[in-house]
């Protein structure tokens, strides 16, 4: 008798790897969904709330209502276009409203819903990229924690309505995520666009060349070229300015209608704390240097624990730190004519550094649910005042 012999059975079929976004975009849909539900919430509570003299808007003109405020001035350039406008209109740069131009014969409703649809795109991809550098860096439970931190933060709800913050978040994250990758085209281009939403968008060069060289050495290749990349947003819109309004600088020019005006590095803060003493404790400008310098001094003191004690990031990390201090550094040095500092507390944000320590944090069972409980709080107190159409925290 002769033996048969077995042929082991061979699996012929070739895994695929897991894409490494997808948790990154089924975490960004977990966490912009959950939001947009509150944020519904809170407008449907004060539509059902409403007292006055005259009668009740209609559910959907409530909703619209919570775009105050910066949210006007972007959706009237992009229906308008700068000329013809006022002297301070300059001051907001072109990216966002011209996106809302694009998108807004696409849409239903008029511009207020397109600029609603661009920043709410932008705030989830913002959270996606997010995730991908929190992964990248300290692992996915980390990720995770950072993207539902942003979230909450008090100021997190200007993510989410007709304000250029989220794109303006999506393209600094991108950014930093492309040059940590090594992909220095991609990064340059992202902060070419960072600097055509606003000005501070320049201040990504410091943490890009900081990540150059610690990846490339003092030898620069052909593609350090990509670092030059990141002014032409704003050569641009200075090339705009020159031809159809006269003045190549015309955008800082009209941030003297705001009465804003820099500083020397810290001086806005001591002012700010100086303007806490003018009023009583519970007068609206106190209360918004309170939450303007207060919101400042625990970034300071979260950036200051990322390079000392135990959460400190390692030292290819500090790129991170890097673009953190000089946000900081600028916005301490920002004064704003009546209010010194005054939407500070939101522009805190793009200071990603924090929100990656926080994460590290959250690790501890009690301090993950203090920051998401003390962060939801206060965000939801912000945003009732921020309906109310007070200055306080716009």
């Amino acid at each position: 008798m002769t033996a048969t012999a077995v042929r082991p059975q061979v699996d012929l079929k070739i895994p695929v790897p897991t894409s490494k976004w997808r948790p990154a975009w089924l975490a960004a849909s977990a966490v912009w969904s959950a939001s947009i539900v509150v944020h519904v919430l809170v407008s449907a509570l004060a539509w059902l709330t409403h007292e006055g003299n005259g009668p009740a808007p209609d559910f959907w003109s409530a909703f619209l209502g919570w775009n105050n405020w910066d949210a006007q001035h972007y959706v009237r350039i992009a229906e308008s276009g700068y000329v013809g406008l006022s002297a301070g209109y300059p001051a907001f740069f072109p990216l966002y409203p011209l996106l809302i131009h694009v998108f807004d014969p696409l849409l239903p409703g008029d511009g207020m819903v397109s600029a609603l649809v661009v920043a709410n795109a932008a705030a989830f991809g913002a959270l996606a990229v997010l995730y991908r550098l929190a992964d990248h860096e300290f692992g996915p439970r980390v990720a995770q924690r950072a993207a539902w931190y942003l979230a909450v933060f008090p100021m997190g709800f200007f993510l989410f309505i007709g304000y250029n913050e989220s794109l303006f978040l999506l393209l600094v994250v991108g950014a930093l995520y492309a040059a940590r990758r090594g992909h220095w085209w991609l990064a340059g281009s992202l902060g070419a666009l960072s600097s055509a939403t606003r000005l501070f968008g320049l201040l990504l060069i410091l943490p890009l060349a900081v990540e150059y060289v610690r990846q490339v050495g003092r030898r620069p290749r052909r593609d350090v070229l990509a670092l030059a990349l990141v002014p032409l947003g704003v050569v641009a819109y200075s090339v705009y300015c020159l031809i159809e309004l006269g003045s190549p600088v015309q955008f800082s020019i009209a941030q003297d209608q705001w009465g804003r005006r820099y500083t020397v590095p810290g001086e806005a803060w001591l002012i700010s704390i100086r303007q806490m003493t003018e009023h009583g404790l519970l007068h609206k400008n106190t209360l918004g240097a309170i939450v303007d310098a207060g919101t400042i001094l625990i970034a300071v003191v979260l950036l200051v624990l990322c390079v000392k004690g135990p959460f400190r990031f390692r030292r290819d990390q500090m790129y991170l730190v890097v673009q953190g201090a000089i946000t900081l550094v600028m916005l301490m040095s920002t004064e704003v004519g009546g209010r010194s500092m005054q939407s500070s507390a939101r522009y805190a944000m793009e200071a990603v550094a924090i929100f990656l320590l926080l994460a590290r944090m959250g690790a501890n069972r009690t301090a993950d649910r203090a920051i998401l409980v003390v962060g939801a709080s206060l965000q939801a107190v912000f945003l009732v005042v921020f309906m109310a159409g007070t200055f306080l925290v716009a």
